[in-house]
């Protein structure tokens, strides 16, 4: 009793760990600046403003690499020849069945075809469930269009509008999306572009994983047991076919038979 309570313990922290929201912020401005957030727990994924660190290159190793090419050329000379002296047949490497080669042996390109849709589908579901468990809780963007004149301007400020507005309104409608504002805007008198986002949005680890477990099985039972059983069953009607030779061909053999029995009993009259 004492295993079984330690057991469901250590299930219920994991349920209870992956049921808190991981917190990811993206603020654009000068610089990027990616955070994620969990618990009390907070770091820095990505900042642009620190310089890369740079990899001190390595020192050659001489000594140990002709060591090693002086162990392999000795390892393929004595593979290469047998206890006679004569060359070593080399061994024929065994051919991998793959999982597409045999479903292309067993049912053509409609197996495949049928096998990708499969998978296609499945992926489709569970990014579009995993896309609905994201929740922005701020979705701040602001953009400043210049150009080399008022005209120029304009137009670049149009065009901005024209794909940036339907896009992030279809981001709004179909996302759980709790604060956001978004203003663009011309600017006739600057001389470069501005841009400025702040974006924060969480999910919860729980939804993740309940999602690929969905999707692991879907995988295996919709796709590779669909394929087995289909295997089965042509495997079947392989054994019809050959079945339906063989009893054609015996039929043919007794109505040849009964054909030269009849012609034998003519000819003795």
């Amino acid at each position: 009793m004492v295993a079984l309570y330690i057991i469901l313990g250590i299930v219920l922290l994991f349920v209870v760990l992956f049921s808190m929201r991981v917190t990811l912020i993206v603020d654009y401005a000068e610089k990027t600046v990616v955070t994620v957030k969990y618990l009390f727990l907070k770091f820095t994924v990505f900042d642009s403003s620190k310089p890369k660190a740079e990899k001190k290159p390595k020192k050659p190793k001489k000594e140990k690499k002709e060591k090693t090419a002086e162990s392999s050329t000795q390892t393929s000379a004595e593979e290469t020849t047998n206890e006679s002296g004569e060359p070593a047949k080399s061994k024929p490497k065994a051919k991998g069945n793959s999982l597409l080669k045999q479903i292309y042996t067993d049912h053509g390109y409609d197996g495949i075809v049928k096998m990708l849709s499969a998978v296609k589908k499945s992926l489709g579901g569970f990014f579009g469930k995993l896309y609905k468990t994201i929740v922005f809780d701020e979705l701040y963007i602001t953009m400043v269009t210049a150009g080399n004149d008022a005209a120029d301007t304009a137009i670049k400020h149009g065009k901005l509008c024209a794909w940036a507005y339907p896009i992030l309104g279809k981001l709004v409608s179909t996302s759980k999306v709790k604060k956001y504002n978004f203003d663009f805007s011309p600017d006739f008198l600057a001389t470069k572009n501005q841009a400025n986002a702040y974006v924060r949005l969480h999910v919860t680890p729980i939804h993740i994983t309940n999602g690929a477990i969905v999707l692991a099985f879907q995988l295996l039972f919709k796709v590779l047991f669909k394929v087995l059983f289909s295997k089965k069953k042509s495997d079947k009607s392989k054994v019809i076919i050959a079945e339906t030779a063989s009893n054609v061909e015996k039929s043919a053999e007794n109505t040849n038979n009964t054909k030269n029995i009849n012609k034998d009993g003519a000819s003795n009259e």
